[in-house]
């Protein structure tokens, strides 16, 4: 049926993308964890303090357990509508900005996200880029592509494939983002092709969307 479409909320986001992927740390309670940020900010807002980023399964907990610094809040949260929590709010505002679009395209979390939801893809179907591709866009948007958006994954893993087999080192580079070690059996040119997919889907609205 018709009905409208709600973007989900900050916290939503990031761990739909850590359980898609199955780096999603599901432990209940506990101390507040810090996930990636830019170096630097609690330093530019002049906290006083050092950002020390955690490690291993700490870096995947939901997002209930980030930390969080009222005068530098997380910066992917807030450009995702999150409040910053200086003041009380009843309701947070719902944008949409290409602000959005550069986070889960180049965010460490998100990149990280991707591969391992490209790994799980490679493992599944070495030997067949159609099914990857659908494998892909059924984890992170819950249902099988059609026609048309299967048609557009097949080109641009292609695209990015060849990108990448000019470019080992850029391979190396992705494939290296994220605390989560990629796995050297796979192929990494397809490897970082199907990375660049996955990641594309991550910006397709339905990724970032209830109804």
């Amino acid at each position: 049926g018709r009905g409208p479409s709600l973007r989900l909320a900050a916290e939503s986001i990031r761990d739909s993308a850590l359980a898609s992927s199955g780096l999603l740390n599901a432990t209940i309670g506990g101390r507040s964890v810090k996930p990636y940020q830019p170096a630097g900010l609690w330093e530019q807002a002049g906290t006083g303090k050092t950002y020390k980023q955690d490690t291993g399964a700490n870096l995947y907990r939901r997002s209930l357990y980030t930390f969080w610094k009222r005068t530098s809040p997380p910066p992917s949260m807030i450009t995702f509508d999150a409040m910053s929590r200086e003041v009380c709010t009843a309701r947070r505002e719902v944008t949409t900005t290409p602000l959005q679009s550069l986070v889960l395209l180049n965010d460490p979390q998100f990149v990280e996200a991707a591969r391992r939801v490209a790994e799980h893809a490679l493992r599944r179907a070495p030997a067949d880029a159609a099914v990857r591709h659908k494998l892909v866009f059924r984890t992170l948007i819950g249902r099988q592509p059609d026609d048309v958006e299967a048609g557009i994954l097949a080109r641009l893993f292609e695209e990015q494939r060849a990108v990448f087999a000019l470019r080992a080192e850029d391979a190396g580079r992705l494939l290296a983002v994220g605390d989560a070690a990629a796995d050297r059996a796979l192929d990494r040119v397809d490897l970082a092709a199907l990375t660049m997919v996955a990641s594309a889907v991550m910006n397709f609205d339905e990724f970032v969307m209830v109804r």
